[in-house]
């Protein structure tokens, strides 16, 4: 159970640390950024941010058997 959480916390603090380092090496070269890749780059956010969505807001309740094994 403990476990469970502490590497879902490791995780998603991996899943921020490669957001933001990612952000900053694209801000670094913002200026070279033409029109076409602008948008390119806001569909791969896009597509991105809603991957984190996704995994954050996943059911983590643990997964039960319907019938009990030594019934």
């Amino acid at each position: 159970m403990v476990v469970g959480i502490v590497i879902r916390l490791v995780v998603a603090f991996v899943l921020l640390v490669l957001v933001f380092s990612s952000s900053l090496h694209r801000q670094a070269g913002v200026g070279a950024i033409r029109l076409h890749d602008r948008r390119q780059h806001a569909q791969q956010w896009a597509e991105e941010r809603n991957q984190l969505r996704s995994y954050m807001t996943m059911d983590y309740a643990p997964w039960h058997r319907r019938v009990p094994k030594h019934n």
